[in-house]
């Protein structure tokens, strides 16, 4: 019941100072920069690990660390450890994204391919629009149940890479 009423408070306009949008501050948009440096930093860098050591025991191997970080956000000790933890998770999160453009097209065949991709770059936008939701609801009931989200996500994850069999670093497929 309490969350209801503070659910509707919020959407009848009464948000909590804190919780409304804020114009952002140049220590802020810094902050923004830096944490969009670090995806592509961790683009740039699945490309490398890729390349000199394949691309199952790199996704596997980040998939444990991206659950580590996760618990970090458990304890909170100031701004600068929170922006720093996001932003590993940040990069870690880019490096995962990337090791699976690598590993998904190079396990089918040509001709299967361009489905095959067009299907995880569906997967992706509605698990971005459900995950944007689920966030949303999950913050005003506690912002603590959002951190287990990305945990159990993440150990979901984590576990479906392990089940990947198949190193697929200099493997030539057939046409069909």
């Amino acid at each position: 019941k309490q969350w209801y009423q503070r659910r509707v408070a919020i959407t009848a306009g009464g948000a909590p100072e804190r919780d409304r949008c804020q114009p952002l501050s140049q220590s802020d948009l810094w902050k923004l920069s830096g944490s969009a440096f670090g995806s592509l930093a961790g683009c740039m860098a699945a490309y490398f690990v890729a390349k000199c050591l394949g691309r199952l025991k790199p996704t596997r191997g980040s998939n444990i660390l991206q659950i580590i970080t996760f618990g970090l956000m458990f304890k909170c000790f100031n701004d600068t450890y929170l922006f720093g933890v996001a932003t590993v998770i940040k990069i870690i999160n880019a490096f995962i994204c990337m090791m699976i453009w690598f590993i998904i097209p190079e396990s089918f065949p040509t001709m299967i391919r361009n489905t095959a991709t067009g299907m995880i770059n569906s997967s992706g936008k509605l698990g971005a629009v459900l995950g944007t939701a689920m966030v949303y609801l999950l913050f005003y009931a506690s912002p603590v149940a959002v951190v287990i989200c990305f945990v159990v996500i993440s150990a979901i994850t984590c576990i479906c890479s392990f089940l990947l069999t198949k190193e697929t670093q200099d493997v030539a497929l057939m046409d069909t």
